[in-house]
């Protein structure tokens, strides 16, 4: 369902070329200079991140997935994506032939085409189903579903009521999942009613815009962001100086455009009168004059509370959206990997140890007996952003209750790394505004390097591992495992030197 706006499809003599998708309605709402990006500048485009990618591969899986509400039907898509005529003349044929369940059932009506994921016949009259792979019905899902309603009705099907299906993430699979019990069924055709005038004036506008001579002049704000961040950020943003107020952590987009529009744009350009919180004028005057900041005494008390032996400790999670393993939900963190490096005393060389559980099974249990084994003993924990760890933990008690007295110990010898720099205790320069570990390396340890690491985030640990799942060739099951390996050692380590720089300083 991505692809369909990606490029302008070839269509037969008897129709219309189509100019406007979902995929490109929703970017003509957000921006209608996105639209005119997209359709005659499309080589300008930035490159899609690895994890929108994963989320578009998700949203195609839950749709598929979807159509097991409606067993039996017939898909009505083509071949490939450039051939989505076809699809319209398959699904007239379909309707024509008296078929009763259409999977991408395609409509087209001045020159706006819809696909909707499943079209059901029931009395006479037709229900169309959008998919969704969130838990929740979003305004952006409603104007989208409004398209596809106002195509529809337009084309000479009457549509006795429509729907977004979305993610029931209260379901707990039991068994063999339930498809009827994981999603959830929202009508929305009093809201898609309700937007019919919207519809056709976006449909204008959007037509309006294509056919202009000039990219449209509209300056960047909020809408850059909202309710996607725009894939044409490179080429519009291209006149932000480096280094300016939208590299300042701990403020809001607005605060920012605030700034940036009033002709301070640059970080160095803030008055020093200017009304700012503690943690952002400690950025600015940090990057301003090029200093480090350095709160000894806060810094002191978080060294001197730290027992050795110490744990530098990092979980791995992933969280596949169709629950895969008895007593779990939709997008419930499950862990599957950590590393440890283990200092006994101070200035010790770190012993490591790891666990990766392998695909296929629920890797919970293992998981949690062998990080109380590596974990035994005395001596803090130390995890950067510790939330996550512990939050972590938490879930693994409720699911193994046995295991509770064990879990609670961990937890209470755990420390949090990140506070010394999401408080601000340290503040280098080349931080620009952010706490995150892929940040703070490079400032104080920049001979370690994420950048040539195959997988190189959490989101990136997430999608190699759901990968896993369904992965059938050996060699891509070895290498995925040793970037994966690879990643979370480099984080643990990573912990273990910013240490090292705090106690210097």
């Amino acid at each position: 369902f991505i692809l369909i706006g990606i490029h302008t499809a070839l269509v037969d003599n008897k129709m219309e070329k189509h100019l406007l998708s979902k995929s490109t309605f929703i970017r003509a709402v957000q921006c209608m200079k996105s639209l005119y990006m997209y359709k005659h500048h499309y080589d300008m485009r930035d490159p899609i991140p690895p994890e929108r990618l994963a989320l578009f591969n998700r949203g195609s899986n839950i749709g598929i997935l979807a159509r097991e509400l409606f067993p039996g039907g017939v898909d009505a898509s083509p071949g490939h994506f450039s051939k989505l005529s076809e699809s319209v003349i398959k699904t007239k044929a379909l309707i024509e032939s008296g078929a009763e369940i259409i999977y991408e059932a395609a409509f087209q009506f001045e020159q706006v085409l819809v696909l909707v994921d499943i079209l059901v016949k029931s009395n006479g009259k037709w229900r169309g189903y959008e998919v969704k792979s969130s838990v929740k019905v979003s305004p952006t899902y409603i104007l989208d579903a409004s398209l596809q309603y106002y195509v529809i009705a337009n084309s000479g099907i009457e549509v006795e009521d429509f729907f977004i299906v979305h993610i029931n993430n209260q379901y707990l699979r039991k068994g063999k999942l339930e498809v009827g019990k994981f999603f959830s069924a929202v009508s929305v055709l009093k809201d898609a009613k309700k937007n019919e005038k919207l519809i056709r004036e976006k449909i204008t506008e959007a037509k309006k815009t294509l056919d202009e001579k000039y990219i449209p002049e509209i300056k960047i704000s909020g809408h850059c962001f909202s309710p996607y961040p725009c894939d044409f950020i490179g080429f519009c943003w291209k006149h932000v100086p480096k280094y300016s107020v939208f590299d300042l952590g701990g403020m809001t987009k607005h605060e920012q455009f605030e700034l940036f529009n009033n002709g301070i744009e640059k970080i160095t350009d803030i008055p020093s009168n200017y009304s700012l919180n503690i943690s952002v004028r400690t950025q600015v005057e940090s990057f301003s004059n090029n200093k480090i900041i350095v709160n000894k005494k806060a810094i002191d008390e978080f060294i001197n509370s730290l027992t050795y032996p110490l744990y530098f400790l990092d979980f791995e999670t992933f969280m596949p959206a169709a629950p895969l393993f008895d007593n779990t939900r939709a997008y419930q963190h499950i862990p599957f990997q950590y590393s440890l490096h283990i200092s006994k005393k101070q200035d010790s060389d770190p012993l490591h140890l790891e666990f990766l559980a392998d695909a296929g099974s629920d890797p919970r249990k293992s998981f949690l007996v062998n990080f109380l084994r590596d974990t035994e003993g005395k001596g803090n924990i130390v995890a950067y952003n510790a939330t996550f760890e512990k939050t972590t933990l938490t879930n693994l008690k409720n699911a193994f209750p046995e295991f509770s007295n064990e879990i609670d110990e961990r937890i209470v010898r755990i420390k949090d790394l990140m506070m010394q720099f999401q408080q601000r205790y340290f503040y280098h320069p080349k931080m620009m505004g952010s706490y995150s570990i892929k940040n703070v390396l490079p400032a104080l340890a920049p001979e370690l390097k994420y950048e040539d690491m195959k997988i190189a985030g959490g989101a990136g640990a997430m999608s190699a591992f759901e990968n896993l799942q369904s992965e059938t060739d050996m060699f891509k099951i070895a290498e995925i495992r040793e970037a994966l390996l690879t990643y979370c050692k480099m984080d643990t380590f990573a912990m273990v030197k910013i240490l090292e720089v705090l106690k210097k300083v």
